[in-house]
């Protein structure tokens, strides 16, 4: 399996939408949201961002973009939805 920069967004993007309660956990199969670990990821790649300006192609640059973008608003969505995905109570 090759590795490049693409693969590493998509992981660290999977992982964010997984702490967004957006994807199940691989693990348990439930939806769960963790905020903190979201937010770790979504500044985890605004650094990636950050230290590889200039040095990615067109495509990298608009998939690292749009995946902060989407993980982004998806954070805000969730940070004002009070319910649980994985239980419908009040978290």
């Amino acid at each position: 399996m090759k590795i490049d920069f693409s693969g590493i967004i998509q992981m660290f993007q999977m992982e964010g939408f997984i702490a967004l309660g957006k994807l199940k956990h691989p693990a348990t199969d439930n939806l769960e949201k963790n905020l903190d670990h979201a937010s770790f990821i979504i500044d985890l790649i605004s650094v990636l961002e950050e230290k590889s300006r200039g040095n990615l192609t067109d495509n990298e640059q608009r998939l690292i973009q749009h995946t902060l973008q989407d993980l982004r608003l998806n954070f805000v969505a969730e940070s004002t939805n009070p319910l649980s995905p994985s239980t419908g109570e009040a978290t």
